[in-house]
C-alpha cells in the first residue's frame, strides 16, 4: 500500500510477515515466482507490467483493464518475458461449472445449437462508478463463461435501460442497470444474455443452459446445482457438491480454488487458463457492446 501506516496495521491484522509501500520494493526484496494484482479496475495497468517486466508470472483481478489498449500491452509483455498473464476469472472453478464443463467436453450434448445465460443480482446506487459499471464489474464473468462454452464471439447487439437513474448520486451518471445482450459466433450458434443489477441476492441470481443437438446443460446460481438432460430418453444427471465441502458452498470458495488451479498450472508448466489473453478478448466484447448500444446497430467483434 502506498500508505506504508495502512499497509503496516493491515499485514499485523492479518499476520502477514512482510509489507511493503510499492510494487519496486516488494520486486526487489522478494524472490517471488508469482503477483496477485488486485487493485481497484482503473489501476491493474502498471503493477501488472512491472512485474511482467520483472520476470514474474502475474494474476490479475477482472477487467483485466478499462482499455483495450492497456490490456493489449500487457499480453504482449508477458509473451515478450515469457512468463504467464492470468486473469481471476474465478466463476469457471465454481463446483456447478466445472461440471457442467466436464458433460460439455464429453459432448454429452452433441452440437452447441444456443447458449441463453442471466446473471441478475443487487446493486446499489453506492456502488457504482459509471453509466456501464455493470458490463465491467460483473457482467465480464457472463461474456467469458458464453465464450468458455460457446466459442468466439464474433458479433453482439444491445439494449440498455435505467430504471433507477433517479437513484444517482448528484453530478454522476446513472448506471444502466439492466441489459439485454444478443451474441453471434464464429460457428452457426448464437447467445443471448439478460444482465440486470435490479433484482435482490434472494432470486436466483445466475442460470446457464446450453441446448445441443443431444440434449442440454443448465447451471443454476453458480454452487447450487447442474443438470445434464437428453433429448432421446429424457435422463436426467444431476449434479450436488458436496454438503461436506464447504468450499463448494460459499462463492468465496471459487477464488480458492482458482488459485489453486493456477498454481498447478504453473508447477506443471501449463498455460493457466483463463489467460490474460481470455481477459483481452473479454474486454473487446465489453467495448462493441458499449459501442453496440451506442450506434443501435450490430457490432462486429475484433479477433486477433
Amino acid at each position: 500500500d502506498i500508505d506504508a501506516a495502512k499497509a503496516q496495521a493491515r499485514a499485523e491484522e492479518l499476520n502477514i510477515a512482510k509489507w511493503y509501500p510499492s510494487i519496486q520494493e516488494m520486486l526487489a526484496h522478494e524472490e517471488c515466482d508469482l503477483v496477485d494484482v488486485v487493485t481497484a479496475d482503473h489501476l491493474h495497468f502498471e503493477p501488472v507490467m512491472e512485474c511482467l517486466e520483472a520476470g514474474k508470472h502475474v494474476i490479475s483481478e477482472k477487467p483485466l483493464s478499462l482499455y483495450i489498449d492497456e490490456a493489449e500491452q500487457m499480453v504482449a509483455k508477458a509473451e515478450e518475458k515469457g512468463v504467464h498473464l492470468a486473469i481471476d476469472y474465478n466463476r469457471r472453478f465454481a463446483p456447478g461449472y466445472v461440471q457442467a464443463r466436464k458433460w460439455f467436453d464429453a459432448g454429452a450434448i452433441g452440437q452447441t445449437y444456443y447458449l441463453d445465460m442471466k446473471l441478475s443480482q443487487g446493486g446499489p446506487a453506492s456502488t457504482w462508478k459509471g453509466e456501464y459499471y455493470l458490463l465491467y464489474e460483473l457482467e465480464t464473468h457472463a461474456i467469458d463463461l458464453l465464450r468458455w462454452f460457446g466459442g468466439e464471439i464474433v458479433a453482439v447487439c444491445a439494449q440498455m435501460a435505467k430504471p433507477r437513474q433517479h437513484e444517482a448520486r448528484e453530478g454522476e451518471d446513472a448506471c444502466y442497470t439492466s441489459m439485454a445482450i444478443s451474441f453471434r459466433y464464429e460457428t452457426e450458434v448464437v447467445a443471448t444474455l439478460l444482465a440486470s443489477w435490479d433484482s435482490d441476492f434472494i432470486h436466483p441470481i445466475e442460470h446457464l443452459e446450453i441446448c445441443g443437438s443431444d440434449g442440454e446443460i443448465v447451471v443454476n446460481n453458480v454452487l447450487s446445482r447442474a443438470t445434464l438432460m437428453k433429448r432421446d430418453n429424457q435422463v436426467v444427471e444431476e449434479y450436488r457438491p458436496s454438503i461436506f465441502r464447504a468450499e463448494q458452498l460459499a462463492f468465496d470458495g471459487t477464488f480458492a480454488l482458482r488459485m489453486a488451479a493456477l498454481v498447478d498450472d504453473l508447477l506443471t508448466d501449463r498455460p493457466p487458463a483463463p489467460t490474460g489473453r481470455d481477459g483481452l478478448q473479454a474486454l473487446r466484447i465489453t467495448e462493441a457492446i458499449v459501442e453496440s448500444w451506442k450506434e443501435k446497430r450490430e457490432i462486429t467483434v475484433k479477433l486477433d
